[in-house]
């Protein structure tokens, strides 16, 4: 019996050991298992966010390089900062040579500064350009810095990825104009404001950097907006009724201040007319409709642009406030509270200003994109996965369409018989492979074959549409730009301008627009004097007539016509250069065959951009009816 006990006892001894190394075994597995998906999903997670990062980066940098300044925004824009180049002078905005009191200077200086550092590399208004694409970067990280804020981290690339889908930024992100720093100045203040109650002197900080940066930008809009939402907050909320609120908002002024004091100073201490012009006439009067200056508004102007300018953003903002409305907790949601108040506050300067254009409502993206990324896991995934494949197939056809433009103009030298394309693109434009743009075109198809095809599940469909967006914007600024870009420039009849007028000649203006005179300064190196008349004291008169005019007028007394052209593809503008009779010497310029002169091909120095780059431009042979 005590035989048959130890044996019984050294076979217990014997699995208990066995059991104790199996669990061990099993344990190790185990924990190397949980290490591996550990490992598997940062991996995973570091793909994701490389995507996002190059799908960012794509979008910012499509179309930014490669073209001259285009009307009419840009043409203008670029004219003032062609002029603190020149002249160094910030102080007081000056378009060919007369002060344009329109928008402060903060996004000229900046552009400058850019054009000035990248002078070796670019061309002066490519490296202007790269303001525009700083800013919108700087508002696209501080929206995503708000969303983290009120939402978390997974806000954040959500939030920045609905701003990129939206059609109305794609419009405007890649232009230089003062409305990117806007972007920037509201997307800072946003940040501020969000964290008004949490970190009052950090809150403030950015809320009146971003209030000052707004107002150096594009004047009193800004501090109008912010400033009505941020009154308007503590009577919709308690939540805002404290002293953490007051004491942000105290900071803010301070930070503010400097921004909102110094150039105004500055610039009615050199010149008292021009700050009486830009404070009352382009403030108040712009504001009022009573200035005759920028667009008229429109009744229900907005109603009709806004659908289609922040979509998809607009629609999933909607439904954000609906969704908190509907259960009632809106009063407790403060992140949707606040963010709907500065909509409102929003629209009601855009609704009630006196004049509107599309371009104003771009800082509205920052809130409605913000609301929309937390609406965004309430949209049932089916829906999300029919839009983007609807979207991504047309795209596609998109995409696909343009390539083929591209290969057919390469192929045979010339564009397709497209009516539509012909309409606003000249339709005698050579076609040339150009390989850097080539290659630009090549990766964003392939970034959004990547995105589209790959079956990772941590891309998403806004991935995928963000994707899809910058795929046709990328390929359609790369393969058609240089087309684009003879259609939407004045660098061909400006130039032939400068071949008929000497060096320091007097040239008289007449009828010509902002863009036109700051693209005279640029292309041709002519400054005009502004003639309501026929300014006796030059020898050169330049006038521009629409197609509501006649075309070429006729000479006036003691003047003799010397040049008449305009933009390919432009049926609207139309310049004529006189010249007095003293002075034409050569009237052998222009000959007539059967009613209808021709101009000689000639090859031409671009004397504009001679200073920065070398190069010459070959102009053809132009015909028009005399």
């Amino acid at each position: 019996m005590s035989g048959e006990r130890r044996e019984r006892d050294l076979a217990g001894a014997w699995l208990w050991a066995n059991l104790q190394r199996a669990a061990v075994a099993a344990t190790n597995s185990v924990s190397r298992c949980r290490r591996t998906i550990v490992h598997s999903t940062a991996a995973t997670g570091i793909q994701a966010s490389a995507v996002f990062a190059v799908l960012v980066a794509a979008y910012l940098c499509s179309g930014v390089i490669g073209h001259d300044p285009w009307k009419q925004d840009e043409a203008y824009t670029f004219g003032m900062v062609l002029n603190i180049l020149d002249t160094g002078d910030w102080v007081v905005p000056t378009l060919g040579g007369e002060p344009f009191m329109e928008k402060p200077p903060l996004f000229y200086i900046v552009a400058a500064i850019t054009a000035d550092a990248f002078s070796r590399w670019l061309a002066l208004h490519d490296g202007a350009r790269l303001a525009a694409t700083l800013f919108i970067a700087i508002g696209l990280a501080f929206t995503g810095a708000a969303a983290r804020r009120l939402y978390g981290a997974d806000a954040m690339p959500r939030a920045v990825l609905l701003l990129l889908a939206c059609f109305g930024l794609l419009l405007h992100a890649h232009e230089m104009i003062t409305d990117t720093a806007l972007f920037a100045g509201f997307a800072i203040a946003v940040f501020g404001l969000v964290q008004a109650t949490r970190n009052p002197v950090r809150a403030g900080i950015f809320l009146g950097t971003g209030v000052g940066i707004g107002f150096m930008s594009k004047s009193l809009v800004e501090p109008a907006m912010i400033g009505l939402a941020c009154a308007a907050l503590p009577v919709v909320s308690r939540y805002w009724r404290n002293l953490r609120y007051a004491k942000s908002l105290a900071t803010a002024a301070l930070f503010a201040a400097p921004w909102l004091l110094i150039w105004p100073i500055a610039l009615h201490a050199q010149n008292p007319d021009a700050f009486a012009t830009w404070f009352w006439v382009n403030n108040f009067g712009r504001y009022a409709g009573t200035a005759g200056l920028g667009a008229d508004t429109e009744p229900w102007y907005y109603t009709r642009v806004l659908p289609w300018f922040t979509f998809p953003a607009g629609p999933l903002a909607v439904l954000a406030v609906w969704r908190s409305i509907r259960a009632r907790t809106i009063r407790g949601d403060s992140a949707t509270l606040l963010l709907s108040v500065v909509t409102v506050a929003m629209l009601a300067v855009l609704v009630t200003a006196g004049t509107a254009r599309s371009l104003y409502a771009m800082p509205l993206l920052i809130p409605l994109a913000l609301l929309a990324s937390q609406a965004l896991n309430a949209v049932p995934q089916r829906f999300i996965r029919c839009a983007s494949l609807v979207f991504g197939l047309l795209c596609g056809a998109i995409g696909l369409g343009v390539w083929s433009i591209w290969a057919f103009g390469i192929r045979f030298g010339y564009p397709p018989a497209v009516a539509l394309l012909l309409k606003y693109l000249p339709g005698d434009f050579t076609f040339h492979f150009q390989p850097v743009f080539f290659l630009l075109a090549l990766f964003c198809t392939a970034l959004w074959v990547y995105v589209w095809f790959s079956t990772r599940r941590q891309l998403t469909e806004l991935q995928r549409w963000v994707a899809g967006v910058t795929m046709v914007w990328g390929v359609t600024m790369s393969l058609l730009l240089p087309w684009i870009d003879q259609a939407k420039s004045f660098r061909e009849p400006f130039s032939e301008i400068a071949t008929l007028v000497p060096t320091d000649a007097c040239v008289a203006g007449k009828g010509l627009g902002e863009p036109q005179r700051g693209m005279l300064h640029y292309f041709a190196g002519i400054v005009t004097t502004l003639a309501d008349g026929f300014d006796e004291s030059c020898d050169y008169l330049l006038v521009q007539t629409n197609k509501a005019q006649l075309k070429d007028p006729a000479a006036p007394q003691g003047w003799t016509r010397i040049w008449s052209g305009g933009r390919d593809g432009e049926e609207n503008e139309h310049f004529t250069l006189y010249t007095r009779n003293e002075l034409d010497e050569e009237p052998q310029r222009i000959f007539s065959i059967s009613s209808t002169y021709c101009w000689r091909t000639r090859r031409l120095s671009d004397r504009a951009t001679a200073r920065w780059q070398a190069g010459r431009v070959t102009m053809r042979s132009r015909c028009m009816n005399g």
